[in-house]
């Protein structure tokens, strides 16, 4: 009985060695057509333009952290909806004015599908979803193409309920792992849909640090203000480069698909002129640098958790989509009623350590109606008409004239 109880727990272990083993130990590539390519090239000029403004604003010393990809699907989300001067204002602030709207949205399908199951040793989730208020005649094309492009569920809200609000903040903590629970603090009373991103990551560093080799050691805020910090230590082959105006490294998860770039600037530059110097093309230049092979790296990197979050109304004005948030917005490939963006709200959540990191991200997009129909009331206090008819074929049944109700 004990040998069959051994020989069961070594099947099992050989077993699970085995399935270990038949992981990949490099990144899968992820194949993209090059109009794919262009578009999250254009993703990524605007992730730099929105991040730039953000580390001036904070002046150094606030933790930052957003989701261009949680934003952009937002926000391609929005851009199916919209039509004329608000398709080209928000497709040109995307920096995609060159993309249809089938290339956008074939590339968010194709990042969505491959991206989550990419790394089984890396948790990748992203959800969608799309909540059309009672009072909107939406457009089921609409739908349809989120449903298609961006597998977004489809709900029923509405704006009157006292549970609305938890039943979207809940939605998000449930796609986001609880690690952004209360996103939405109210709804505007004139809403008509909102449409929201959640992203979850859990990875595990390919790498992992020692616990042991964690101490406490000075953090520089700036060169005069010291934080005493838990410093994270390991002496490893890693990507890493060093250029004029930074030190870049490259820490990576799992078997490599997902990994975490991290510039230090030189100690003349400032974060916010690092970023400021940001483009594709350097980005680029950059991951080609470090893609010609590891060296042996001793790192020092302080393990770190905190949230961020923001409304983007005027970073997003900023960039060119002002007619989003007016009275000119053209949304009429959602419904023909009239509609506008009143918030786009944006919150993210990192933990990292030894072991890996922890992210999430959720990007809630508000739209509503720009001008509530009236309720039309007719007062039957004085004389009227009326008549009774067959409906089918317009023949008058029955007409006459109420002229004092009380005469019988």
């Amino acid at each position: 009985m004990v040998l069959s109880v051994i020989s069961l727990l070594l099947l099992s272990l050989s077993c699970e060695k085995q399935k270990a083993d038949e992981l990949p130990g490099d990144p899968v590539p992820i194949n993209t057509e090059p109009y794919q390519k262009e578009v999250i090239r254009a993703a990524n000029e605007f992730a730099f333009d929105l991040f730039r403004p953000l580390l001036v604003e904070a002046k150094g010393t606030e933790n930052i952290m957003i989701s261009p990809y949680s934003v952009t699907s937002a926000l391609s989300m929005l851009l199916n909806g919209a039509s004329g001067e608000t398709f080209n204002s928000v497709r040109a602030a995307l920096r995609m004015d060159d993309k249809t709207l089938s290339e956008i949205n074939e590339t968010y399908l194709k990042l969505m599908t491959e991206m989550v199951p990419v790394d089984k040793r890396v948790i990748m989730e992203i959800a969608n979803s799309v909540w059309v208020e009672k009072r909107l005649i939406v457009k089921q094309p609409f739908i349809t193409a989120l449903q298609t492009w961006y597998k977004a569920e489809a709900r029923d809200i509405d704006v009157s309920d006292p549970n609305a609000v938890d039943m979207v903040n809940n939605w998000i903590a449930e796609k986001t792992h609880d690690k952004i629970t209360e996103m939405l603090d109210q709804l505007d009373p004139d809403l008509a849909m909102l449409l929201i991103n959640a992203i979850y990551f859990n990875g595990k560093w390919r790498h992992q640090f020692d616990k042991s080799e964690t101490y406490n050691e000075d953090f520089y805020v700036t060169p005069s203000n010291l934080k005493n910090v838990p410093m994270m230590h390991q002496k490893e082959n890693f990507c890493y480069i060093e250029t004029p105006e930074a030190s870049i490294i490259e820490l990576p998860y799992g078997q490599g698909n997902y990994s975490m770039v991290i510039a230090l600037p030189a100690v003349t530059i400032s974060t916010g002129e690092l970023a400021a110097a940001l483009t594709p093309d350097l980005w680029e230049e950059w991951m080609d640098d470090l893609s010609v092979g590891p060296k042996e790296v001793n790192v020092t990197m302080p393990k770190f958790k905190y949230r961020y979050k923001r409304l983007l109304n005027a970073d997003l004005a900023n960039l060119g989509m002002g007619i989003i948030f007016s009275d000119l917005a053209d949304f009429s490939n959602i419904s023909d009623q009239s509609l506008m963006v009143t918030r786009v709200l944006h919150e993210t959540f990192i933990e990292t350590d030894e072991e890996g990191t922890e992210a999430a991200a959720a990007t809630v997009v508000e739209v509503c109606l720009t001008s509530v129909t009236p309720v039309n009331e007719m007062n039957l206090n004085r004389p009227f008409l009326y008549f009774i008819r067959e409906t089918s074929t317009g023949t008058i049944v029955f007409m006459g004239r109420v002229g004092d109700p009380t005469v019988g």
